[in-house]
């Protein structure tokens, strides 16, 4: 009880000691009214002794009575004492069960603060890092900046340096362009002659080098200036000697060739001896004049019991073999070949010899009595007497003119300042 006293509030601590003051007091009522009726029987006997049996029997009565009230009296104490009890029970209870929620309420008030504590220590030692982080990036980014404002600087005196050299070249642009635009024609008829050349002696393109030297002719033409005419008639020349060279297309001739490198399969060959045909014998004739063939059949017959043979019948072999068969036509194929390549290339002579070779293997191993052979030759006849070499002229005469003009042009301009 004093372990739960001293757990128990002010508050409690007080109610409990009125409580116990009050049982002490309940104790106390029943012994004094023990004490007085003790003395009222003492003070009974001593008057029933002196009285007469009627009030002996009143007596008696009396002591009846005052037996009664205090077992009366001694009920209700413990009645009372018992709800005090239980009133104590329940105060002590209460005041346990509030004990223990102050307990829990303090064990998770703890527990709560514990949590917070670590988060906020947790919280500033991530805010510390990303102090650290942020000062390491910013002395990064310093240092970038610092090497950007430097390629800043240089970039704008690069910027400057190319603006004043902008600024000069367009003054002199604008003094070229205002001064004679009409020199962008003669420019660009230049340009058109050094193409043809590179057309006609890279890629052996006539046509396509006529039409430049003549789109080349019509921009002089536009440009109006009899100083150029000499130029023009340059150009006029350079393209008659263009137009004489030999127009045969190369490539027809090679596409003709690719053509019967396909029939090469489909060419029979004479690979076959034809064997002696037997003679019959005939009967003697009684014609004077066939006296040397009956002669000749008379004395076989006479002397044919002389002589014996003996008659052997076999296959025709292949007067080739397979093989060989197959060597011919890739020997053809290969010169077609190369004719193909010679004529691509222009080379004359190297296409005269691969078609020579052709004609040879045609005649030697091939069968010339069948109808296919004999056009595969006339085919290949007419391509070898088909004349595509060239002659190309070594230098297109205007070139050298026109660039000599546009010369004296740009210095005539740049020294005098004038037109």
């Amino acid at each position: 009880m004093a372990d739960n006293k001293d757990d128990l509030s002010a508050a409690d601590q007080k109610a409990l000691a009125e409580l116990e003051k009050q049982l002490a007091k309940d104790k106390a009522a029943p012994s004094s009214a023990a004490k007085s009726a003790t003395n009222t029987r003492s003070s009974d006997k001593s008057t029933t002794q002196s009285k007469p049996s009627f009030s002996s029997r009143k007596s008696s009565s009396n002591t009846k009575t005052a037996d009664s009230s205090p077992k009366a009296k001694t009920g209700l104490l413990w009645f009372v004492t018992v709800i005090n009890l239980l009133i104590l029970i329940a105060i002590i209870g209460a005041g346990y069960w509030a004990w223990l929620q102050w307990q829990g309420q303090s064990a998770r008030q703890s527990g709560a603060l514990v949590e917070q504590q670590n988060l906020i220590a947790t919280q500033q030692q991530k805010v510390t890092q990303t102090l650290a982080e942020n000062q390491q990036l910013k002395a990064e980014i310093q240092q970038q900046n610092q090497g950007l404002q430097a390629s800043v600087s240089s970039l704008v005196e690069q910027l400057q340096l190319t603006d004043s050299q902008t600024q000069s070249n367009q003054k002199q642009l604008t003094e070229i362009s205002g001064r004679r635009p009409a020199d962008w024609l003669l420019a660009e008829a230049d340009y058109l002659v050094r193409m043809a050349g590179r057309k006609l002696w890279l890629e052996h393109d006539v046509k396509t080098a006529i039409m430049m030297l003549q789109s080349a002719d019509s921009r002089i033409q536009d440009l109006d200036d009899p100083s150029l005419l000499p130029v023009r008639e340059y150009l006029a020349a350079d393209i008659q000697t263009l137009q004489q060279i030999n127009q045969v297309s190369t490539s027809s001739i090679a596409l003709a060739l690719g053509a019967m490198l396909k029939q090469v399969d489909n060419l029979p060959l004479v690979f076959f001896e034809r064997p002696k045909e037997e003679v019959t014998e005939q009967a003697v004739t009684d014609s004077v004049d066939d006296w040397r063939s009956n002669f000749m059949r008379n004395f076989h017959e006479v002397t044919k019991d002389f002589f014996s043979f003996k008659k052997v019948t076999t296959d025709i072999k292949p007067f080739m073999s397979e093989q060989q068969r197959w060597l011919l036509k890739e020997q053809l194929s290969f010169a077609l070949m190369q004719a193909q390549i010679a004529v691509l290339q222009e080379n004359q002579t190297l296409y005269q010899q691969a078609l020579q070779q052709g004609f040879a293997l045609l005649i030697e191993h091939f069968d010339t009595e069948q109808d296919i052979v004999v056009q595969f030759t006339e085919s290949l006849s007419n391509l070898q007497q088909t004349d595509f070499s060239r002659n190309y002229p070594s230098q297109l005469e205007a070139a050298p003119l026109l660039q000599d003009v546009i010369e004296s042009r740009l210095d005539s301009r740049f020294v005098n300042g004038s037109n």
